[in-house]
């Protein structure tokens, strides 16, 4: 079976860059990877971007949410692709779910509600300093979305992310490989440590 990798970070910390640059570096090897992200592009996930863009949900409506596009998303995209024998890079995963909501919401409740989700073979953590993450957003030149502004909260959700890289609040049917690394270095040395890793799976 094809490997399953999940990128996670704050906002700003380069996952859509390290995904694509891994896309490249497969088709390079000969693979046809299936790039995705979450939340998807489907009705659920349309919903969940419109309530990003100007809250209106509670915040666990928003959960249940992101655990019900994440069945869509393994059942119309990551399993077929992954039977196909196609690597799966995914721009955010469970994790980010845990992370982000956990910040408000029980971790223990959240693992429960994402019991459902399949176990990647791989989650590749891009850690950055929140105040780096805002300038690269600022970058952007595009509209923040309302929990980007608030650098307190993109710190909580660090701490949150490097907590689960740890084992901690993770269920165990979750439980897999982390790669974490400083994504304060430059694009290329990051997609280095990230290949370096992703080859080593492919080796197994």
């Amino acid at each position: 079976m094809p490997p399953f990798i999940a990128i996670e970070g704050i906002d700003g910390s380069g996952k859509g860059t390290q995904a694509k640059l891994l896309v490249e570096r497969f088709k390079e090897r000969g693979y046809d990877p299936f790039l995705t992200s979450e939340p998807t592009k489907g009705p659920i996930g349309k919903l969940i971007r419109e309530h990003m863009a100007n809250p209106f949900l509670d915040d666990r409506t928003l959960a249940l949410l992101f655990a019900s596009d994440r069945i869509e998303h393994l059942e119309k995209e990551i399993r077929p692709a992954l039977e196909a024998k196609r690597p799966v890079i995914s721009d955010r995963y469970v994790f980010s779910s845990m992370a982000y909501q956990g910040q408000t919401l029980d971790m223990e409740w959240l693992g429960k509600i994402n019991d459902h989700a399949d176990r990647p073979d791989l989650v590749i953590l891009l850690d950055v300093p929140p105040d780096l993450s805002r300038r690269r957003l600022e970058d952007r030149e595009r509209e923040f979305e309302y929990f980007e502004i608030d650098e307190g909260f993109q710190e909580g959700v660090r701490k949150s992310f490097v907590e689960l890289s740890r084992g901690h609040h993770t269920p165990p049917s979750l439980k897999t490989e982390w790669c974490v690394i400083d994504a304060s270095m430059g694009k290329e040395e990051v997609f280095e440590k990230a290949w370096d890793m992703v080859e080593r799976l492919l080796l197994k």
